[in-house]
């Protein structure tokens, strides 16, 4: 059990981490340590070796990266013992005999620090385990809408990642877990890195939540369609998706009018049914626009390979349990694919529309923003249904896009190809275009109404304007929604 320290203790330690490089530039570029200890990776000797050397920052990564006991006496050659004596104090670490045994991990990401359990309790099965930052909590805060907000939701907030860093743009925070140690490790985090505007509390969903209502709500809820539920943190306890369903379904209720909810998720496929049919139901009537963004399939076999091998001791006779446990409930179920990816929504009056497709790559850096383009550029256009009311707007293309054009060997020559345009900013980032198209977009430079340059195209192909302007116009909707051009 963590026991909370007083502001200024957590300022001392977080300071005192900080200045002898506890942060994770100086951990992966140092140290070199870009990965935990894991049993599958095999990589504890390397670890060890990496911080051999006696030192203040080696025994505080052996403590609280790798999760090694060190000696009383090593430790306190190495360390203040003011820090020994809070970290006792606090729970960070426990003494036993002489030895000092750690009962957390810090995990530094960017500019904050997380408390997180180590890596050995996945091994060992504890089901309450508190998770660190991992890729998905990664990949759900580099996508998240981060415009000011009154009030916002992290549901299912784990070591609390996504509600610390939803603290710098939002006037009020609450983080929600079902997992009552993952709530104590949030609260411990929060006051580390001296966040005071989150409140965190123990429940499940939506239901400590009566009556309030966000503007912006991101989960990274429990989406494994296993049929073990062995972690709280990561087993979906319901049949197959419903979770995810039963999420999407109550987080209109939350919503402020103009608010988001962003959830990563799993959902299956069911006897070989287009998984967009199936989805496509979970959002009907909720009076919101929605963008699912398909990142990835698996077979069922693969999955259940996967999630044996990340979880637990190897043992032969286990995994074969287990793995006949999973295609047994896949098969019973007739699952015939997982998919996975983003879940965005828009609370919004009117006619709502909902978009379900496949991204091409997932960017690197931060890229809400471009989420929050898409919602704008699609409901724009759904206010603007007749092409005539397009013709006023001055369209630009967007300064990364870039025109490519592919050329084939064709005996003593080269034979162009197809012409594709690509932007490096968005998430589906190029599209094939006919070379009329790129002449066309060639115009638009945000100094001429559409209409003008209709009439100059039309012009200059000696075609009927009527025809131009039509199959033009066409091309420009495409481009909006893709953000090729701008408005």
């Amino acid at each position: 059990m963590l026991k909370l320290l007083s502001k200024s203790d957590a300022k001392r330690v977080a300071d005192f981490l900080e200045a002898e490089g506890y942060t994770e530039a100086k951990l992966r570029h140092n140290l070199g340590l870009k990965e935990l200890a894991s049993s599958r990776l095999r990589n504890l000797p390397r670890l060890k070796d990496a911080t051999r050397e006696p030192s203040c920052l080696n025994t505080l990564v052996r403590w609280f990266w790798i999760g090694l006991q060190q000696s009383m006496d090593a430790a306190a050659n190495a360390v203040p013992s003011w820090f020994i004596a809070l970290a006792l104090g606090c729970g960070l670490l426990r003494k036993d005999d002489n030895e000092l045994q750690p009962e957390a991990m810090l995990f530094p990401m960017g500019k904050f620090l997380y408390v997180a359990d180590h890596t050995s309790k996945i091994d060992n099965g504890q089901s309450d385990l508190v998770l660190w930052p991992n890729p998905t909590s990664r990949l759900l805060a580099r996508c998240t809408i981060r415009n000011r907000s009154r009030a916002t939701l992290d549901l299912g907030t784990g070591s609390g990642i996504q509600a610390i860093l939803a603290s710098e743009h939002s006037d009020r925070v609450v983080g929600t877990d079902l997992n009552a140690r993952a709530i104590q490790f949030a609260q411990f985090s929060a006051r580390l890195n001296e966040v005071e505007n989150v409140e965190f509390l123990v429940g499940s969903g939506f239901e400590p939540l009566a009556g309030q209502k966000f503007d912006l709500i991101v989960s990274n809820p429990p989406f494994f369609i296993t049929p073990i539920e062995q972690y709280l943190f990561c087993d979906n306890p319901l049949e197959l998706d419903q979770l995810c369903r039963k999420f999407a379904c109550e987080a209109p209720l939350h919503l402020n009018e103009g608010g988001y909810y962003q959830m990563l998720c799993e959902w299956a496929e069911i006897d070989r049914q287009p998984w967009q049919e199936r989805l496509v139901e979970w959002f009907d009537g909720l009076g919101c626009d929605v963008w699912v963004l398909k990142g990835y399939t698996t077979d069922p076999g693969d999955y259940a390979e996967e999630h044996i091998r990340s979880t637990g001791s190897p043992s032969e006779a286990r995994d074969a349990e287990v793995y006949s446990a999973y295609m047994e409930y896949y098969r019973k179920h007739k699952v015939t694919g997982i998919h996975g990816g983003l879940v965005a929504m828009h609370r919004r009056s009117g006619k709502n529309w909902t978009l379900l497709e496949e991204v091409e790559r997932t960017p690197k850096d931060a890229f809400g923003d471009l989420i929050a383009d898409t919602f704008s550029r699609r409901t724009f256009l759904l206010e603007r249904e007749h092409d005539d009311e397009l013709l006023p707007l001055r369209p630009k293309l967007s300064p990364d896009t870039r025109l490519e054009q592919v050329f084939m060997p064709n005996g003593e020559a080269w034979k162009p190809q197809g012409l594709t345009l690509r932007a490096a900013k968005e998430l589906n980032s190029s599209i094939g275009v006919q070379p009329a198209v790129a002449e066309f977009l060639a115009l638009c430079d945000g100094s001429r109404s559409l209409q003008e340059i209709v009439t100059q195209f039309a012009a200059g192909v000696n075609a009927p304007q009527e025809q131009v302007q039509r199959e033009c116009l066409a091309a420009v909707r495409t481009l909006i929604e893709r953000g090729f051009l701008s408005y």
